[in-house]
Formats: structure tokens, C-alpha cells, sequence
């Protein structure tokens, strides 16, 4: 029973609070997080009111007064549309920022994957290791809901706290100990700067191929910093419009590449080999590993939801949404290019040059900036946790943020060749966070 295992690790409890906990962990029972920068529920409540009032207090104006100026009631309008655009905590929310997490550069790299596993050993393992995602994610949801009740029912400052979003590591801490709090705390750390150094590589790979005047170095200083305005989004909760151009980008690009290979059709001397030796095979294991391994990031998104115990909702849509656009593109590019696109780790360059191409290299970078800021966020928070500035004006955190991304545009030009590297931190800290941690720590923690 969670309640006796659980006994063990916190500080005893109530029946009555034992069956909050219960129910919190099914999903069935809300903890009232407060939510900073202006982003509450309250506030959307307290806009429309002004709109009300002041659209009663301009019917009410006589008509000279009327034409001093932009409306009250226009102007609350205005921000309150910016702010539906912008800012959201729904399960549909969730789903967009999850599905733009999951599946991006790796669309371009699954056909790789392919040729190394071959048709069969592919597909049975991305539903494997999918699917065991969707579990461990499902047991960082709970952990997670535990923790945000623990604090209330602790009445610890961090729940009174509107500005403060909860990390992997500190659920790691409350609910197990310091030590796997520390060891998570290494694992998350390098998960989250190896992703994010990764979107600024392989845009400037993918734009190498688009414009190969300039070298990749250059390309990656350029695109680093124009990613590095995603310092100036608060929090997750302000993906919405992002997360929207996140996902149809992709969307395209799969699709452009399933389309693309079937009208193609398989080359004349196409061969299917795979997997043509041991080391082949766990370099393609470890790369399918990763595609599905966010999770380093998902405490931070499920904070900031209107309900975080309804982000497993949220990850089971974009996980069938997901594979919508990752299996049909690599089953069927491979088919198309079989052995040639072992030799192609970016699939772009399997493609003659057009205009279907290059409008999905362009799409790509979109979604990378997008999904730079879903990697590089949770980093952010735990900057400033550090430096002790995450409540805070909003101005002087986001320009905290940006050494921190001047150190992952330094990484991306001294190693513009990230495979090795990336494959390394793969097998690790994607192995440990997304499917290792969430199990440990949930077992000892209930």
C-alpha cells in the first residue's frame, strides 16, 4: 500500500491526510499551487471583470469622452486575447508542449536508426521503449503530486511560494534523500545542456545543407543566439503559440519525408542489410533510447498546469500523436533509401534539393528554437534557485539565463560534431532519468 510505504519516508500523517494522498496519486484530488507572473486563474477571472466594468463605464460616457484616446475596455481586450494566445495550463496545452518535446531533430535521424536495427527490430523497439515513457512518466506525474501535497500539508514556504516551480531532483529529495537528490541533480543537469546544445548543432547542420557557404561553427553561433531569446519566456506555461508552431513544424517535415520517399519509391539497388554488426546495432539502440527520453523536463511542464496530476493525459495523446509522424517516417524513407541513409545521419541530404525541402529545414529550425527553450527551461529554474533570484523581476532573471546560454553556444562550436558525444550522454542520462530514476525513486519513496 502507498500509505504503509510511504510511512517510512515522511513525517506521519493523519487518516485523513493519508487518503488526500491516496486519491492525489489517482488523480482524484487537487492541490491548490498559487502561480506566479501573473498567470493565475484569478487573474484571468479579474481581466474579464475589467473588461465588464469598463465596457459599463463606456456605455455610460458621454460621446466626447469617447474619442479621447484607445478604449479602456479595447485595451483590456487587447492584453486579455495576448494573454489566451500566449499563456495556458489544459491538458491540450500539455499535449503540444509534450509532442514538441518528444519528436523533433529525431525525425531526421529514425531513418539512420533504422538502417543500423532494420525494419522489425525498429519498430518493436520504439514501441518498447515508448511505452515504457509512457510508464515512467506516468510515475513522475504521481511522485510529483505527492511532493506538491507533501509541501501543503507541511505547510512549507515553497508551496506558498507563487514563483517557485518544482525540479526532478528536489521530488528525488522529499520523497527519498539527499543522495538521490544529488545523483539526479548530475543526471538532469547533463540530460538538459546536452539536449539543448543538440538543437543548436543540428540546426546549423541542417542549415549547413540548406546554404553551405558558411561552416557549421558559424551557423551555430548565429542560430545560438537568436535561440538564446527563449531566455525571455517565463515559464512554460507561455509556450502556448510556440508550442502550436512546435508541432505543426514537425508535422510537416514527417510528413514531407513519408510523402517524399513513397512517391520516390526504393532506389534500383536498395539494400536492407541491417543490422550489419553488434556495434551497428547498440549505436541505433541508443539513439532510439533517446528519442523518447524528455523527461528531465516534464516535472517543470506538469508544474505549471492548471491540474499537474493530469499531465500523464496530456503525455498518453502525445504519444499516440507521436507516432503518427515517427513510424511512417522511418519505415518508409528506409525503404526508400535502405543502406544509403546508414551514411546519412541527417536525412535531409537523402533529398534532392526544392522547395518542399527547404521549407522543412526552415520548419525544423522553427521547432528547434522551440525546443531549445522546452530543454533549456528547466536549467533556467535551477539558475536561479542558485543564485538565489527566482522571485525576482522577471527582467533581471531572464538576463541571468544568459551566460548560461553563452556556455551551450561555446559547447555547440567546439564540438559541431555532437554524435559521440550526444550518444554517450544518451546511454547515460537518458537511460538513468527517463527510465531508471522515475522506477527507483517511486519504489522507495511508496
Amino acid at each position: 500500500m502507498a500509505e504503509e510505504g510511504s510511512s517510512t519516508n515522511h513525517p506521519p500523517s493523519s487518516r485523513g491526510e493519508d487518503n488526500v494522498r491516496a486519491s492525489r496519486l489517482m488523480g482524484k484530488s487537487d492541490v491548490s499551487v498559487p502561480r506566479g507572473y501573473s498567470i493565475s486563474q484569478e487573474y484571468h477571472e479579474s481581466l474579464k471583470a475589467s473588461i465588464k466594468q469598463s465596457s459599463l463605464e463606456s456605455s455610460s460616457s458621454s460621446s466626447a469622452e469617447k474619442r479621447n484616446g484607445p478604449s479602456a475596455p479595447l485595451q483590456s481586450r487587447i492584453m486579455l486575447l495576448w494573454t489566451e494566445l500566449t499563456t495556458g495550463g489544459t491538458v491540450f496545452d500539455g499535449f503540444l508542449l509534450a509532442a514538441s518535446q518528444e519528436v523533433g531533430q529525431s525525425i531526421l535521424t529514425l531513418p539512420n536508426v533504422f538502417s543500423q536495427l532494420g525494419f522489425y527490430t525498429g519498430v518493436i523497439l520504439e514501441l518498447t521503449f515508448a511505452s515504457l515513457a509512457l510508464y515512467t512518466n506516468f510515475l513522475l506525474v504521481s511522485m510529483h503530486a505527492q511532493f506538491r501535497h507533501q509541501l501543503e500539508a507541511q505547510n512549507d514556504p515553497r508551496h506558498h511560494d507563487k514563483y517557485y516551480i518544482v525540479s526532478y531532483h528536489e521530488i528525488m529529495q522529499g520523497l527519498v534523500g539527499k543522495w538521490l537528490q544529488i545523483f539526479s541533480l548530475v543526471v538532469v543537469f547533463f540530460a538538459l545542456l546536452g539536449l539543448s546544445t543538440v538543437q543548436i548543432i543540428a540546426t546549423s547542420s541542417n542549415f549547413y545543407i540548406l546554404l553551405p557557404d558558411y561552416s557549421k561553427r558559424t551557423w551555430s553561433i548565429i542560430w545560438g543566439c537568436i535561440f538564446a531569446l527563449m531566455a525571455f519566456v517565463p515559464t512554460f506555461r507561455h509556450y502556448r503559440v510556440l508550442s502550436v508552431f512546435g508541432i505543426l513544424t514537425t508535422t510537416y517535415t514527417a510528413w514531407f519525408m513519408t510523402i517524399a520517399s513513397a512517391i520516390e519509391g526504393p532506389q534500383e539497388d536498395v539494400v536492407y542489410d541491417a543490422p550489419v554488426n553488434v556495434e551497428g546495432f547498440f549505436q541505433g539502440f541508443v539513439q532510439l533510447l533517446f528519442v523518447y527520453g524528455g523527461h528531465t523536463s516534464n516535472i517543470e511542464v506538469a508544474d505549471v498546469m492548471d491540474n499537474p496530476s493530469d499531465y500523464d493525459k496530456s503525455y498518453f495523446w502525445s504519444y499516440l500523436y507521436v507516432f503518427t509522424l515517427t513510424m511512417p517516417n522511418a519505415v518508409t524513407t528506409y525503404h526508400t533509401f535502405g543502406q544509403e541513409a546508414r551514411d546519412n545521419a541527417n536525412s535531409f541530404a537523402l533529398f534532392e534539393r526544392s522547395m518542399a525541402r527547404d521549407v522543412a529545414i526552415v520548419m525544423m529550425t522553427i521547432h528547434q528554437a522551440v525546443a531549445f527553450g522546452l530543454f533549456a527551461g528547466p536549467l533556467f529554474h535551477m539558475w536561479e534557485k542558485l543564485l538565489g533570484i527566482h522571485d525576482r523581476p522577471f527582467l533581471l532573471r531572464a538576463v541571468s539565463r544568459l551566460p548560461l546560454e553563452g556556455f551551450m553556444i561555446l559547447i555547440a562550436v567546439a564540438f559541431p560534431f555532437f554524435g559521440a558525444i550526444n550518444a554517450i550522454l544518451g546511454a547515460f542520462t537518458t537511460s538513468f532519468g527517463t527510465y531508471i530514476i522515475p522506477c527507483l525513486g517511486y519504489n522507495m519513496a511508496f
